[in-house]
Protein backbone atom coordinates (compact mmCIF):
# COMPACT_ATOMS: atom_id res chain seq x y z
CA UNK A 1 0.00 0.00 0.00
CA UNK A 2 1.28 3.30 -0.74
CA UNK A 3 2.40 5.96 1.62
CA UNK A 4 -0.21 8.75 1.91
CA UNK A 5 1.09 12.29 0.67
CA UNK A 6 3.51 14.12 3.18
CA UNK A 7 4.92 17.48 3.52
CA UNK A 8 7.87 18.76 5.15
CA UNK A 9 8.18 21.17 8.00
CA UNK A 10 8.39 24.27 8.24
CA UNK A 11 11.73 26.42 9.20
CA UNK A 12 10.18 26.86 12.29
CA UNK A 13 8.47 23.20 12.70
CA UNK A 14 11.94 21.85 11.71
CA UNK A 15 14.06 23.85 14.54
CA UNK A 16 11.48 22.18 17.10
CA UNK A 17 11.50 19.20 15.50
CA UNK A 18 15.52 19.10 16.24
CA UNK A 19 14.70 19.91 20.16
CA UNK A 20 12.03 17.19 20.37
CA UNK A 21 14.54 15.04 18.92
CA UNK A 22 17.20 15.45 21.33
CA UNK A 23 14.58 14.66 24.44
CA UNK A 24 11.97 12.63 23.28
CA UNK A 25 9.92 12.27 26.29
CA UNK A 26 9.94 15.93 27.44
CA UNK A 27 6.78 17.49 27.79
CA UNK A 28 9.08 20.88 27.59
CA UNK A 29 7.43 22.09 23.83
CA UNK A 30 3.47 21.65 25.04
CA UNK A 31 1.99 24.83 25.09
CA UNK A 32 -0.93 25.20 26.97
CA UNK A 33 -3.77 27.96 27.77
CA UNK A 34 -7.25 27.46 30.06
CA UNK A 35 -10.29 29.71 28.79
CA UNK A 36 -12.89 30.55 31.06
CA UNK A 37 -16.11 30.46 30.03
CA UNK A 38 -18.79 32.56 32.12
CA UNK A 39 -22.69 31.83 31.42
CA UNK A 40 -24.49 28.95 29.87
CA UNK A 41 -22.48 26.15 27.51
CA UNK A 42 -23.96 23.38 25.79
CA UNK A 43 -21.14 20.50 26.05
CA UNK A 44 -22.28 18.94 23.18
CA UNK A 45 -22.31 21.80 20.82
CA UNK A 46 -19.15 22.50 21.92
CA UNK A 47 -17.38 19.76 21.44
CA UNK A 48 -19.09 19.69 17.45
CA UNK A 49 -17.92 23.27 17.35
CA UNK A 50 -14.31 22.15 18.52
CA UNK A 51 -14.61 19.19 16.06
CA UNK A 52 -15.14 20.85 13.48
CA UNK A 53 -12.50 23.39 13.63
CA UNK A 54 -9.91 20.89 14.19
CA UNK A 55 -11.26 19.80 10.77
CA UNK A 56 -10.20 23.17 9.12
CA UNK A 57 -7.20 23.06 10.99
CA UNK A 58 -4.37 21.51 8.65
CA UNK A 59 -1.85 21.83 11.16
CA UNK A 60 -3.83 19.92 13.91
CA UNK A 61 -4.50 17.38 11.46
CA UNK A 62 -0.65 15.86 10.78
CA UNK A 63 1.56 13.72 12.77
CA UNK A 64 5.68 13.61 12.11
CA UNK A 65 8.03 11.02 11.81
CA UNK A 66 11.44 10.58 10.43
CA UNK A 67 11.88 9.42 6.70
CA UNK A 68 14.66 8.85 4.91
CA UNK A 69 14.18 12.53 3.18
CA UNK A 70 14.18 13.78 6.73
CA UNK A 71 11.54 14.28 8.90
CA UNK A 72 7.95 14.96 7.04
CA UNK A 73 4.16 15.37 8.05
CA UNK A 74 1.70 13.31 6.86
CA UNK A 75 -2.20 13.56 6.95
CA UNK A 76 -3.81 11.92 10.07
CA UNK A 77 -8.00 11.31 10.24
CA UNK A 78 -9.27 12.81 13.16
CA UNK A 79 -12.41 11.44 14.94
CA UNK A 80 -16.00 12.69 15.62
CA UNK A 81 -16.90 13.49 19.51
CA UNK A 82 -17.31 10.28 21.12
CA UNK A 83 -15.30 7.99 18.85
CA UNK A 84 -11.83 8.48 20.33
CA UNK A 85 -11.36 12.88 19.10
CA UNK A 86 -8.92 14.50 22.04
CA UNK A 87 -11.43 15.57 24.20
CA UNK A 88 -11.80 15.09 27.92
CA UNK A 89 -15.03 16.25 29.34
CA UNK A 90 -16.06 16.35 33.23
CA UNK A 91 -18.46 17.60 35.52
CA UNK A 92 -17.00 18.66 38.69
CA UNK A 93 -19.64 20.58 40.52
CA UNK A 94 -20.12 17.63 43.24
CA UNK A 95 -16.28 18.09 44.37
CA UNK A 96 -15.45 20.13 46.99
CA UNK A 97 -13.06 22.61 44.99
CA UNK A 98 -13.73 22.31 41.09
CA UNK A 99 -10.96 24.42 40.23
CA UNK A 100 -8.54 22.82 42.34
CA UNK A 101 -9.69 19.35 40.88
CA UNK A 102 -9.34 20.61 37.45
CA UNK A 103 -6.00 22.61 38.13
CA UNK A 104 -4.59 19.72 38.89
CA UNK A 105 -6.37 17.58 35.91
CA UNK A 106 -4.37 20.39 33.66
CA UNK A 107 -0.71 20.64 35.18
CA UNK A 108 -0.89 16.61 35.33
CA UNK A 109 -1.79 16.55 31.76
CA UNK A 110 0.79 19.23 30.98
CA UNK A 111 3.60 17.41 32.22
CA UNK A 112 3.01 14.37 29.44
CA UNK A 113 5.12 14.59 25.99
CA UNK A 114 3.15 13.93 22.63
CA UNK A 115 4.54 10.94 20.52
CA UNK A 116 4.74 13.06 17.58
CA UNK A 117 4.83 9.97 15.02
CA UNK A 118 1.50 8.45 16.11
CA UNK A 119 -0.49 12.04 16.85
CA UNK A 120 -2.88 13.72 17.39
CA UNK A 121 -0.87 16.61 18.82
CA UNK A 122 -3.18 18.43 20.72
CA UNK A 123 -5.60 17.54 23.66
CA UNK A 124 -8.90 19.32 24.80
CA UNK A 125 -10.74 19.30 28.10
CA UNK A 126 -14.08 21.04 28.90
CA UNK A 127 -14.58 20.95 33.17
CA UNK A 128 -17.85 22.61 34.55
CA UNK A 129 -16.77 24.17 37.60
CA UNK A 130 -20.04 26.13 38.24
CA UNK A 131 -23.68 26.68 37.51
CA UNK A 132 -22.28 29.12 34.67
CA UNK A 133 -18.15 28.62 34.75
CA UNK A 134 -16.92 26.56 32.27
CA UNK A 135 -12.98 25.85 31.67
CA UNK A 136 -12.02 24.83 28.16
CA UNK A 137 -8.08 23.55 28.31
CA UNK A 138 -6.26 23.23 25.26
CA UNK A 139 -2.74 21.76 25.14
CA UNK A 140 -1.02 21.82 21.56
CA UNK A 141 2.82 20.68 20.68
CA UNK A 142 4.46 23.74 19.74
CA UNK A 143 5.53 22.21 16.32
CA UNK A 144 1.31 22.78 15.88
CA UNK A 145 0.40 26.02 16.82
CA UNK A 146 2.22 29.00 18.20
CA UNK A 147 0.43 31.60 20.31
CA UNK A 148 -1.50 33.05 17.16
CA UNK A 149 -2.42 30.17 15.38
CA UNK A 150 -3.94 28.96 18.79
CA UNK A 151 -6.02 32.11 19.16
CA UNK A 152 -7.05 32.11 15.83
CA UNK A 153 -8.44 28.26 16.66
CA UNK A 154 -10.09 29.41 20.03
CA UNK A 155 -12.16 32.91 18.04
CA UNK A 156 -12.96 30.20 15.53
CA UNK A 157 -14.21 27.56 18.28
CA UNK A 158 -16.35 30.12 19.41
CA UNK A 159 -17.84 32.02 16.58
CA UNK A 160 -18.83 28.38 14.96
CA UNK A 161 -20.24 27.26 18.41
CA UNK A 162 -22.23 30.46 18.26
CA UNK A 163 -23.75 29.85 15.06
CA UNK A 164 -24.48 26.23 16.02
CA UNK A 165 -26.73 27.70 19.33
CA UNK A 166 -28.37 29.75 17.32
CA UNK A 167 -29.68 26.72 14.96
CA UNK A 168 -27.68 28.15 11.76
CA UNK A 169 -25.12 26.46 9.83
CA UNK A 170 -21.25 27.54 10.30
CA UNK A 171 -19.95 29.88 6.84
CA UNK A 172 -17.58 28.70 5.50
CA UNK A 173 -13.85 28.62 7.08
CA UNK A 174 -11.54 31.65 7.32
CA UNK A 175 -8.43 29.58 7.52
CA UNK A 176 -5.96 29.61 4.31
CA UNK A 177 -4.40 26.02 3.69
CA UNK A 178 -1.31 25.14 5.35
CA UNK A 179 0.42 24.94 1.90
CA UNK A 180 0.05 28.26 1.53
CA UNK A 181 2.03 29.42 4.56
CA UNK A 182 4.40 26.99 3.67
CA UNK A 183 4.69 28.67 -0.08
CA UNK A 184 4.80 31.86 1.52
CA UNK A 185 8.30 30.72 3.42
CA UNK A 186 9.62 29.63 0.58
CA UNK A 187 8.74 32.58 -2.10
CA UNK A 188 10.35 34.72 1.45
CA UNK A 189 13.41 32.43 1.10
CA UNK A 190 14.18 32.97 -1.84
CA UNK A 191 13.61 36.88 -2.59
CA UNK A 192 15.14 40.21 -1.82
CA UNK A 193 13.31 40.88 1.57
CA UNK A 194 15.37 37.90 3.02
CA UNK A 195 18.90 39.01 1.57
CA UNK A 196 17.70 42.20 2.96
CA UNK A 197 17.43 40.91 6.49
CA UNK A 198 19.92 38.79 6.89
CA UNK A 199 21.88 42.20 5.80
CA UNK A 200 20.62 43.70 8.46
CA UNK A 201 20.94 41.56 11.14
CA UNK A 202 24.38 41.06 10.49
CA UNK A 203 24.99 45.22 11.00
CA UNK A 204 22.87 45.08 13.53
CA UNK A 205 24.77 42.48 15.55
CA UNK A 206 28.22 43.45 14.06
CA UNK A 207 30.61 43.21 16.76
CA UNK A 208 28.16 42.63 19.65
CA UNK A 209 29.34 40.56 22.63
CA UNK A 210 28.02 37.17 24.55
CA UNK A 211 24.82 38.17 25.31
CA UNK A 212 24.86 38.64 29.42
CA UNK A 213 22.43 36.10 31.22
CA UNK A 214 21.62 36.53 34.70
CA UNK A 215 22.48 32.89 35.34
CA UNK A 216 25.79 33.74 33.76
CA UNK A 217 25.59 30.08 31.77
CA UNK A 218 23.89 28.09 29.96
CA UNK A 219 22.02 24.81 29.72
CA UNK A 220 19.45 23.19 27.89
CA UNK A 221 15.92 23.81 28.44
CA UNK A 222 14.18 21.52 31.15
CA UNK A 223 11.33 19.34 30.79
CA UNK A 224 9.18 21.51 33.16
CA UNK A 225 9.80 25.43 34.05
CA UNK A 226 9.66 27.18 37.18
CA UNK A 227 7.04 29.88 37.25
CA UNK A 228 6.59 32.92 39.92
CA UNK A 229 3.28 35.78 39.08
CA UNK A 230 3.18 39.12 40.28
CA UNK A 231 0.05 41.30 39.74
CA UNK A 232 1.07 45.11 39.86
CA UNK A 233 -1.67 47.14 41.05
CA UNK A 234 -3.50 50.30 39.65
CA UNK A 235 -1.80 52.76 41.39
CA UNK A 236 1.77 51.81 40.39
CA UNK A 237 0.28 50.83 37.04
CA UNK A 238 -0.97 54.15 36.77
CA UNK A 239 2.88 55.33 37.54
CA UNK A 240 4.31 53.42 34.69
CA UNK A 241 1.77 55.34 32.45
CA UNK A 242 3.35 58.61 33.63
CA UNK A 243 6.66 57.12 33.28
CA UNK A 244 5.72 56.14 29.90
CA UNK A 245 4.46 59.60 28.84
CA UNK A 246 7.46 61.62 30.03
CA UNK A 247 10.12 59.23 27.94
CA UNK A 248 7.52 59.61 25.01
CA UNK A 249 7.04 55.47 25.04
CA UNK A 250 4.39 53.03 25.78
CA UNK A 251 3.73 51.15 28.70
CA UNK A 252 5.41 47.72 27.20
CA UNK A 253 8.08 49.91 26.49
CA UNK A 254 8.87 50.92 29.69
CA UNK A 255 8.50 47.48 31.56
CA UNK A 256 11.42 46.55 28.82
CA UNK A 257 13.71 48.87 29.22
CA UNK A 258 13.52 48.17 33.27
CA UNK A 259 14.11 44.50 32.70
CA UNK A 260 17.21 45.45 30.05
CA UNK A 261 18.22 47.79 32.93
CA UNK A 262 17.65 45.02 34.87
CA UNK A 263 20.12 42.59 33.44
CA UNK A 264 22.71 45.18 32.66
CA UNK A 265 23.33 45.86 36.26
CA UNK A 266 22.54 42.68 37.68
CA UNK A 267 25.68 41.49 35.10
CA UNK A 268 28.14 44.31 35.42
CA UNK A 269 27.47 44.44 31.58
CA UNK A 270 27.54 47.79 29.01
CA UNK A 271 25.33 45.81 26.61
CA UNK A 272 22.23 43.61 26.95
CA UNK A 273 20.97 41.33 24.34
CA UNK A 274 17.19 40.51 25.34
CA UNK A 275 15.35 37.79 23.35
CA UNK A 276 12.21 39.12 21.69
CA UNK A 277 9.33 36.68 20.61
CA UNK A 278 8.32 38.08 17.54
CA UNK A 279 4.56 36.67 15.21
CA UNK A 280 7.32 36.45 12.30
CA UNK A 281 3.62 37.00 10.53
CA UNK A 282 3.87 39.45 7.55
CA UNK A 283 2.35 37.90 4.25
CA UNK A 284 -1.33 37.52 3.53
CA UNK A 285 -1.57 33.80 4.26
CA UNK A 286 0.34 33.73 7.90
CA UNK A 287 -2.31 36.01 8.95
CA UNK A 288 -5.07 33.13 7.99
CA UNK A 289 -3.21 30.36 8.42
CA UNK A 290 -3.20 28.64 12.32
CA UNK A 291 0.31 26.99 12.74
CA UNK A 292 3.73 27.95 14.22
CA UNK A 293 5.30 30.65 12.43
CA UNK A 294 6.74 32.49 15.74
CA UNK A 295 10.46 33.51 15.78
CA UNK A 296 12.55 34.68 18.27
CA UNK A 297 14.74 37.54 17.44
CA UNK A 298 17.92 39.75 18.94
CA UNK A 299 17.13 43.60 21.17
CA UNK A 300 20.36 44.61 21.33
CA UNK A 301 20.69 47.52 23.88
CA UNK A 302 23.56 49.74 25.31
CA UNK A 303 23.61 50.16 28.54
CA UNK A 304 26.48 51.45 29.76
CA UNK A 305 26.65 53.27 33.20
CA UNK A 306 25.94 56.58 31.98
CA UNK A 307 22.92 56.03 29.96
CA UNK A 308 19.82 57.32 30.93
CA UNK A 309 16.66 55.54 31.52
CA UNK A 310 15.14 57.63 28.74
CA UNK A 311 17.86 56.83 26.28
CA UNK A 312 17.46 53.02 27.12
CA UNK A 313 13.54 53.51 26.41
CA UNK A 314 14.25 55.04 23.23
CA UNK A 315 16.90 52.21 21.87
CA UNK A 316 13.38 49.58 22.91
CA UNK A 317 10.90 51.67 21.08
CA UNK A 318 13.48 51.86 17.55
CA UNK A 319 15.05 48.35 18.29
CA UNK A 320 11.69 47.03 18.50
CA UNK A 321 10.40 48.96 15.48
CA UNK A 322 13.64 47.54 13.24
CA UNK A 323 12.70 43.97 14.99
CA UNK A 324 9.58 44.28 13.43
CA UNK A 325 10.51 45.07 9.70
CA UNK A 326 12.62 42.15 9.89
CA UNK A 327 11.13 39.29 11.70
CA UNK A 328 10.65 36.72 9.35
CA UNK A 329 14.25 35.90 9.26
CA UNK A 330 15.12 33.10 11.28
CA UNK A 331 16.24 32.92 14.94
CA UNK A 332 17.96 29.43 13.37
CA UNK A 333 19.98 31.69 10.46
CA UNK A 334 21.16 34.02 12.48
CA UNK A 335 22.60 31.47 14.85
CA UNK A 336 24.22 30.18 11.76
CA UNK A 337 25.49 33.03 9.88
CA UNK A 338 26.83 34.07 13.58
CA UNK A 339 28.87 30.84 13.95
CA UNK A 340 26.56 29.66 17.05
CA UNK A 341 24.62 27.09 15.58
CA UNK A 342 27.45 24.12 16.65
CA UNK A 343 28.60 26.02 19.92
CA UNK A 344 26.18 26.60 23.44
CA UNK A 345 26.63 30.53 23.21
CA UNK A 346 23.06 32.08 23.73
CA UNK A 347 22.44 34.42 20.65
CA UNK A 348 20.03 36.57 23.47
CA UNK A 349 19.82 36.52 27.05
CA UNK A 350 16.82 37.04 29.00
CA UNK A 351 13.46 37.11 27.03
CA UNK A 352 10.33 39.49 27.71
CA UNK A 353 7.08 37.51 25.70
CA UNK A 354 4.18 40.09 25.35
CA UNK A 355 0.89 38.54 25.33
CA UNK A 356 -1.12 42.04 25.15
CA UNK A 357 -3.98 41.14 22.26
CA UNK A 358 -5.93 38.21 24.32
CA UNK A 359 -9.42 39.46 22.87
CA UNK A 360 -11.50 36.85 24.46
CA UNK A 361 -14.37 35.88 22.39
CA UNK A 362 -18.16 35.11 23.36
CA UNK A 363 -19.53 32.28 23.44
CA UNK A 364 -23.08 32.51 22.45
CA UNK A 365 -23.28 35.39 24.94
CA UNK A 366 -21.32 33.94 27.39
CA UNK A 367 -18.23 36.25 27.92
CA UNK A 368 -14.40 34.50 28.48
CA UNK A 369 -11.57 35.45 29.82
CA UNK A 370 -8.10 33.13 28.59
CA UNK A 371 -5.46 32.18 30.95
CA UNK A 372 -2.01 31.41 29.68
CA UNK A 373 -0.28 27.83 31.15
CA UNK A 374 2.50 27.45 29.00
CA UNK A 375 4.22 28.67 26.04
CA UNK A 376 6.81 26.24 25.34
CA UNK A 377 10.15 25.53 26.26
CA UNK A 378 12.11 28.07 28.36
CA UNK A 379 15.97 28.64 27.94
CA UNK A 380 16.91 30.35 30.41
CA UNK A 381 14.39 33.46 31.84
CA UNK A 382 11.19 34.57 30.42
CA UNK A 383 9.52 37.65 31.20
CA UNK A 384 5.67 37.55 30.25
CA UNK A 385 3.96 40.47 30.17
CA UNK A 386 0.10 40.29 30.21
CA UNK A 387 -3.25 42.35 28.63
CA UNK A 388 -4.01 45.22 30.98
CA UNK A 389 -6.97 44.26 33.24
CA UNK A 390 -9.40 46.60 34.96
CA UNK A 391 -7.25 45.28 38.44
CA UNK A 392 -3.71 45.98 37.18
CA UNK A 393 -1.25 44.35 35.07
CA UNK A 394 0.58 40.26 35.67
CA UNK A 395 3.83 39.95 35.11
CA UNK A 396 5.22 36.30 34.84
CA UNK A 397 8.49 34.90 35.23
CA UNK A 398 9.32 31.88 33.77
CA UNK A 399 12.82 30.15 34.38
CA UNK A 400 14.92 27.58 33.13
CA UNK A 401 15.60 25.21 36.56
CA UNK A 402 18.53 23.85 35.29
CA UNK A 403 20.16 27.05 35.61
CA UNK A 404 17.88 28.64 38.44
CA UNK A 405 16.35 27.42 42.01
CA UNK A 406 12.75 28.50 43.04
CA UNK A 407 14.34 31.01 45.44
CA UNK A 408 16.57 32.83 42.83
CA UNK A 409 13.92 32.67 40.37
CA UNK A 410 11.72 34.82 43.09
CA UNK A 411 14.69 36.76 44.06
CA UNK A 412 15.13 38.29 40.51
CA UNK A 413 11.28 39.37 40.24
CA UNK A 414 11.96 40.96 43.38
CA UNK A 415 14.24 42.94 42.49
CA UNK A 416 13.16 43.91 39.10
CA UNK A 417 9.73 44.87 40.57
CA UNK A 418 11.75 47.03 42.75
CA UNK A 419 13.32 48.60 40.20
CA UNK A 420 10.31 49.38 38.07
CA UNK A 421 8.73 50.94 41.64
CA UNK A 422 11.69 53.13 42.08
CA UNK A 423 11.63 54.68 38.49
CA UNK A 424 7.76 54.91 38.19
CA UNK A 425 7.70 56.40 41.34
CA UNK A 426 10.56 59.44 40.98
CA UNK A 427 10.01 59.56 37.07
CA UNK A 428 13.95 58.89 36.91
CA UNK A 429 16.01 59.91 33.78
CA UNK A 430 19.25 60.15 35.45
CA UNK A 431 21.98 58.00 35.27
CA UNK A 432 20.85 54.47 35.40
CA UNK A 433 23.41 53.11 38.12
CA UNK A 434 21.45 55.97 40.59
CA UNK A 435 18.18 54.27 40.43
CA UNK A 436 19.21 50.77 41.09
CA UNK A 437 18.45 49.41 44.01
CA UNK A 438 20.60 47.34 46.32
Amino acid sequence: MPRPLSAPLTAAQLALWHAQARDPDSPAHNTAACTEIRGPLDPVLFAEALHRTVGETDALRVRIEETPDGPRQFPLAIEPPGHGFALHAADLLDLGDPDAVAGAWMRDDLARPFDLAAGPLFRNALFRVGDRRWLWYQRVHHIALDGYGRALVIRRVADTYTTLAAGQEAGPSPFGRFADLAAEEAAYRASEAYDTDRTHWRHTLAGRLEAPTLAGRTAPASRTALRTTAWLGTELTERIDALAGAVRATWPDVLIATQAWYVAQATRSPEVVLGLPLRGRMGAAALRVPGTVRNVLPLRLAAPPEATFAELTRQVVVGIRAARRHQRYRHEDLRHDLGLASTGCPLVGPQVNLLLCDDAPAFAGAPSEIHHLSAGAVDDLTLTLHSRTDDGLRIDHDANPALYTEHELAAHQDRFLDLLGHVSAALCLGPTSSAFPP
